[in-house]
């Protein structure tokens, strides 16, 4: 893009701004702007303000304040003290002539920012700025901050100001804390800035004053606004708390007669809400009383709260309820622990904001913050509860009985909030008032959870008693309800047998006769609810086997339901795999149960690995071997039959009948687009069948622990009849599928998740495969197998197996292994062309290197040292995960040791010729080519090497000396000094931040984080 010549007059300037500002394509802006930029950067900047300042033009004028703001950024250090001065003298003259001609109040407030920006500069020229400020106002003129001593104190200059002069004040002081508070307080380099600022807190306090004061002017919002600017400033600068904060308290009195003011309302209550939650000690008790009396005791505090109980958020706001949380939250613990009228009435209204008119969300927005206001009152009472220096003094007062009680009036509002309105409100709802309801439902959840701490039999009690009250009315929406929060408490006494009869209460109501009715009136939502009940008390059914078969009789009569047959058939997985042992006697009656399912119609995909998933979790569980694997083969055969099906398919495109439903196993309706081909619906079928086989590898885990053997070293036994033979036809099984369906990547994926099912395993069972099967099955993948990144990582877990097991044969699968891997990253062309192959490669090196040394060391030269530089390489990339595995690599093969003499030798042999060329990389990478969030990984292994090598040190000043050292900004002393520290701490921790700061340093990057 071709640059815009420079303008040579000043007319042409304004009619570059005026262009600038005009509607036109990005293109022409962009050309503009870099115009402007190259003039404001310019020696003549400081003159072209000061020539465009008086333009009549606003949009002129705010280009000019925004060019000195540039300058002053920029080229401050280039003024002298005399020049300085002058520009303050002149901007404030234009902030009076900006006023006094009526300019653009963004005109104006840009002025006020200029002068801020001068003062983040210039502190020590203008240290008393605000009063400089209010006495140019005063007289209407600027004059020399020198001068300043011959005028009025501030609190007499702003009584003598008129509305607009008080209004730009106003603007002024508030740019300025905004401004100043945005420059790292912990910096030493503003320190004096903040000082400065500090001893003009009197003074602004004086115009603060003024603002607030009656007769209302139109500015009293902004003085509030910058009010609140103040205080928040105050609260991070703590090292100035008292000079700061002692001043602004005088302001408190005078900000809350503010609330009198309607129009002024929101601005005031935002203010104190904001001050409430985020520094509620600014206040004093006094100022607490005062707030007290006004929300508790006041006519008007009681027709703010009518409103806010009745009337309509989206219209009237909920700021008075959210001031009132903000109070509450302030005096939590005085409030819980009062026993006072005020105190119980305050609480009373605190709680009724749980039960203000409308639905949750779409309708009544203060629930869920008086939710979170009523999380941290019992959160209060807890860890009062548990604190032994105030639990029995505190208990003894009686407000214990007064909490509770308030807390209960919450729980029930609660479940009185949260159920379902009719289905046709739902209807009008977006999707985001539903996620809405949805979440705050989850917040009722977690409240619910946290007060069953404190009184968990009245709660379980209350909601078995509201469920079978609700049913007997046949209010749906209170059963749902009532279920919705039994539900809630499941993970606080699921596994505790002390609630069982109430809960029995529930599950003998007709809760199932009343799920099961499908032609009923009862709604689909409190199907969910009630079948999620089940899911979550599975504990309770293993305990009560007499409501088990209820249970699964309905949960299977809900899996073919397009809506609840996903949760139906999560829930039987959930209660098969926690009742698995009392429901072996049932393994063939469940397999038969799934065979009908399938044969009459079409699962869901995820609902069908789900059940394959529970009635696996029951055969692993039978006792008895041959029993076990026999109702194994009778589940494995209905899989076994789609794999078939899906091959011939393949082979055989004209047999496919998409009305069979057989084959409709591999459409999916809900992405049907047209008529799936032959060659997608095998497909699918397979994956499909592939997915509920690795469910069924997962159920057949076992649940028990089992001790291991570290140091057994004798041979695993042989698998022989049946297993063995399972085993054989499973792998065929996997290889065939995956030849078949060559290209999908998905299918190499889930054969991956069957294989480290197998490998958590320390017991025989048909997916803990043999290690040369697996073996095997790793080196016959060749570079063009889709998801080979996968099959790495899967790899990583087999040895990480392999070391769990016997010792005897795991050298020499490793050794096979080795080869496989290095010839895959030898196939990269680059190490960043495919960085998941990158970093499972050498994860899985490393995973060999750090047990079986020998191993690695026994392959041919030539591929250790082609594996070797392709991780240095990895190590001097830009890639950060590899990069990460690389450094991980090289610090265990710095340390690696060998008793054996001959490996030894080799191990050392390789890290004389490796060391020079590993400690170029590190310090190319510590030199400035590294990312800071990789420096701590990258010092790990130049710990070791600092530590474990004696010639360390020349390797690494020959690389720092190097011409290939990425940096020039560092001087060869600095880099020597960098050396020095390093072989000093020895691999200390704060070689980190040593490589931190040199890393700085190289970069020319003197920049610190702002804390």
């Amino acid at each position: 893009m071709a640059q815009l010549p420079l303008p040579t007059s000043l007319d042409e300037v304004v009619s570059l701004i005026r262009e600038l500002y005009s509607p036109n394509s990005p293109d022409t802006i962009s050309k503009v702007q870099e115009v402007l930029h190259r003039l404001q950067r310019s020696q003549e900047g400081w003159q072209l303000a000061q020539s465009l300042i008086t333009h009549s033009d606003d949009n002129i004028k705010f280009y000019a304040a925004l060019t000195l703001i540039v300058k002053l950024n920029r080229d401050s250090a280039e003024l002298s003290e005399d020049e300085a001065k002058g520009l303050i003298e002149n901007i404030v003259g234009w902030v009076l002539q900006s006023l006094a001609d009526g300019s653009g109040a963004f005109v104006t407030k840009k002025l006020c920012s200029a002068l801020v920006t001068y003062f983040i500069h210039f502190s020590h020229l203008w240290p008393s700025c605000v009063r400089h400020f209010v006495s140019c106002l005063d007289i209407g003129r600027a004059f020399p901050p020198d001068a300043l001593d011959d005028t009025l104190p501030t609190k007499e200059l702003v009584l003598k100001l008129n509305g607009q002069q008080t209004k730009l004040a106003v603007w002024f002081i508030a740019s300025l804390v905004d401004e100043v508070g945005k420059t790292d307080m912990n910096s030493p380099k503003y320190s004096n800035l903040h000082r400065r600022l500090a001893k003009n807190v009197d003074d602004a306090v004086c115009i603060l004053a003024r603002g607030f004061a009656p007769p209302p002017e139109d500015g009293q919002a902004d003085a509030l606004s910058c009010y609140q600017a103040w205080i928040l400033y105050a609260q991070r600068a703590s090292s100035s708390t008292d000079t700061l904060v002692e001043p602004l308290r005088v302001l408190v009195d005078p900000a809350m007669q503010c609330f009198a003011n309607e129009s002024l309302f929101q601005s005031t209550a935002e203010l104190f809400s904001d001050v409430l939650f985020n520094y509620s000690a600014f206040f004093t008790e006094a100022h607490y009383n005062s707030l007290a009396s006004l929300l508790c005791d006041s006519l008007w505090a009681a027709e703010h709260y009518s409103r806010t109980m009745h009337g309509n958020h989206q219209e009237d706001g909920i700021s008075f309820g959210l001031l009132m949380l903000a109070y509450g939250d302030a005096k939590v613990h005085k409030l819980m622990t009062s026993t006072d009228d005020r105190s119980q009435r305050f609480l009373e209204r605190l709680s009724g904001l749980l039960n203000t008119d409308g639905y949750l969300v779409a309708e009544d927005s203060i629930f869920v913050p008086a939710l979170e206001f009523w999380a941290t009152f019992v959160e209060t009472m807890i860890d009062t509860a548990h604190d032994p220096d105030t639990a029995e003094s505190d208990y003894g007062n009686g407000w214990k009985l007064l909490a509770e009680k308030h807390i209960m009036t919450v729980v029930t509002y609660c479940w009185r909030k949260i159920q379902w309105p009719p289905i046709e409100i739902i209807a009008e709802w977006d999707s985001t008032e539903k996620t809405g309801f949805n979440e705050a439902r989850k917040d009722v959840s977690d409240v619910l959870q946290s007060i069953f701490a404190l009184n968990a039999s009245t709660l379980v009690s209350m909601f078995a008693d509201l469920f079978l009250q609700s049913m007997s009315v046949q209010a749906w929406a209170q059963v749902e309800a009532s279920a919705f929060c039994l539900g809630s408490l499941s993970d606080c006494f699921c596994d505790n047998s002390k609630f069982d009869g109430e809960l029995s209460k529930v599950f003998a109501s007709g809760f199932f006769e009343l799920l099961s009715e499908y032609q009923g009136p009862i709604p689909l939502r409190l199907r969910q609810t009630g079948l999620s009940l089940i899911e979550r008390y599975c504990e309770y059914f293993e305990r009560h086997a007499e409501y088990l078969p209820h249970a699964l009789n309905l949960l299977f009569a809900a899996v073919g339901d397009p809506v609840l047959g996903g949760p139906s058939a999560r829930s039987i997985s959930t209660l098969c795999s926690s009742c698995r042992s009392i429901l072996t006697g049932e393994a063939g009656a469940f397999i038969r149960h799934y065979q009908t399912i399938r044969s009459s119609q079409v699962l869901d995909s995820l609902a069908e690995e789900r059940i394959v998933l529970a009635i696996t979790s029951i055969i692993q569980s039978i006792p008895d071997e041959n029993q076990r694997l026999a109702m194994f083969e009778e589940l494995y055969v209905f899989l076994k039959q789609d794999f078939d099906r899906s091959a011939q398919l393949k082979a055989e495109p004209s047999i496919l009948n998409l009305s069979d439903p057989n084959f409709q196993r591999g459409v999916d309706p809900s992405n049907l687009q047209g008529l799936p081909s032959a060659e997608d619906v095998a497909l699918q079928i397979a994956l499909r069948s592939l997915r509920c086989l690795a469910n069924m590898a997962k159920g057949m885990q076992d649940v028990k622990d089992h001790l291991v053997d570290l140091d057994d070293e004798s041979p695993p036994p042989p698998r022989e009849g049946e297993m063995a033979g399972l085993q054989v036809d499973i792998i065929r099984l996997m290889v065939n599928v995956q030849q078949t369906f060559n290209n999908s990547g998905e299918i190499v994926e889930i054969i991956c998740n069957i294989f480290k099912a197998g490998f958590s395993e320390g017991e025989p069972g048909p997916f803990v495969f043999p290690p040369d099967i697996v073996t095997d099955y790793f080196v016959q993948q060749t570079f063009e197998t889709p998801r080979l990144g996968t099959l790495l990582s899967t790899a990583c877990s087999f040895a990480g197996s392999l070391y769990r097991g016997p010792k005897t044969f795991v050298a020499n699968h490793l050794a096979r292994l080795i080869p496989w891997v290095i010839s895959v990253i030898q196939a990269l062309a680059e190490p960043e062309s495919d960085t998941e192959i990158t970093q499972n490669s050498i994860c899985f090196v490393q995973k060999v290197m750090s047990r079986y040394p020998d191993v690695l060391f026994q392959q041919p030269s030539q591929m250790l040292e082609y594996f070797f530089m392709f991780c240095l390489k990895v190590l001097n990339g830009k890639e950060p995960l590899p990069k990460a595995e690389a450094a991980l690599f090289w610090s265990g093969f710095i340390t690696l040791k060998s008793e054996d003499p001959g490996l030894q030798t080799a191990i050392s042999n390789a890290m004389n010729h490796l060391g020079p060329l590993l400690a170029q990389t590190l310090m190319q990478n510590i030199g400035g080519n590294a990312a800071r969030s990789e420096l701590d990984k990258l010092s790990e292994p130049l710990k070791k090497l600092v530590t474990q090598h004696v010639r360390a040190k020349s390797w690494l000043h020959e690389a720092l000396f190097d011409p290939s050292f990425p940096d020039s900004q560092v001087t060869d002393q600095e880099k020597r000094q960098f050396l020095d520290r390093i072989m000093g701490l020895r691999g200390g921790r704060q070689t980190n931040q040593v490589v931190r700061e040199f890393w700085l340093a190289c970069r020319g990057s003197n920049f610190a984080y702002a804390s």
